[in-house]
């Protein structure tokens, strides 16, 4: 699963001898000096990839109004009071759609959301989470991007509709559930849910053991003033009240489909698709999809 705030995965360590040699210098360090093992898989846990803009991004980049928000009340000091890159494109003649990215993203990987809705009177405003996009920052948690959503929101008087991926789903999740925001209907591509789960994904393919997986745990908590299981997204749907829609593709090699089929029928109401052939991210310009999407949202 691509939650919380990993980087670390099958997908991002493609250099078979690289994730060897951490490998080999997480487990060494894990028996001379355990707490040092943990910090660094801490931080491993916690940085972002980040990626340059493909061409047809920046076009879009070219084409937005842009602006600021600034975090404020991010449970770590050298977390907060940073800025984080906005993003407007069109009129609000009928409403204003969100657009919330995935781990190690950015806004503009949603770009084929924005010329049909755009087209359909809907203003969308979206947001580079800290550590990702043009947001300054080296590291980010599941709780940054929920914060840079409820940010996004409230500076817009609310959303008619929101659209988010991988990660951003489970942070939207988290965001509407705890902090109510004012958001109308809501679409989630490839959504990802469990903190603890992928946890124990990324400590096996590190090869931790349970107990430095367990400080890890622990550490983690601490600093984020918040429970593992409390983000469970599965967990948190339950309680939702706006529609939703969900879609995940079976071929899905870095979330399950499994999760996204938990989420929509923990959600009440929520319908659910999966497609076949479209993977992570390639479903975010699939045009089946957007249609889908897009019908949905303006309904």
């Amino acid at each position: 699963m691509h939650t919380a705030s990993l980087s670390i995965n099958s997908t991002n360590v493609r250099n078979l001898i690289a994730l060897g040699s951490l490998r080999t210098g997480l487990n060494t360090l894990s028996r001379l000096a355990p707490r040092l093992a943990m910090a660094w898989a801490e931080r491993l846990f916690l940085s972002p990839p980040r990626h340059a803009w493909p061409a047809a991004e920046q076009g879009w980049l070219a084409l937005a109004e842009q602006g600021e928000l600034h975090t404020v009340g991010l449970p770590v000091a050298e977390w907060d009071g940073k800025p984080m890159r906005t993003y407007r494109w069109g009129e609000a003649r009928k409403g204003k759609i969100a657009l919330m990215h995935g781990w190690g993203g950015r806004a503009t990987q949603l770009h084929a959301f924005i010329a049909p809705l755009t087209a359909a009177g809907y203003q969308v405003v979206a947001i580079d989470a800290p550590g990702h996009g043009a947001s300054p920052g080296k590291q980010a948690s599941v709780l940054h991007f929920a914060h840079a959503l409820e940010r996004l929101v409230r500076n817009e008087g609310g959303v008619d509709g929101l659209i988010a991926h991988s990660l951003g789903g489970a942070a939207s999740v988290f965001a509407l559930s705890s902090q109510h925001l004012p958001v109308g209907r809501v679409a989630l591509v490839s959504p990802s849910a469990d903190v603890a789960a992928y946890a124990r994904h990324v400590g096996r393919l590190l090869k931790l053991d349970n107990d430095i997986l367990a400080g890890l745990q622990h550490r983690m908590e601490t600093r984020l003033g918040m429970r593992w299981q409390d983000l469970n997204a599965v967990s948190l749907a339950t309680t939702l009240v706006q529609p939703a829609l969900v879609v995940h593709d079976q071929g899905d090699r870095e979330v399950p489909s499994s999760t996204g089929s938990a989420l929509a029928s923990a959600w009440p109401g929520a319908r659910f698709t999966l497609t076949n052939g479209l993977g992570h991210r390639r479903i975010l310009r699939d045009q089946a999809v957007v249609d889908q999407v897009v019908a949905f949202l303006a309904h």
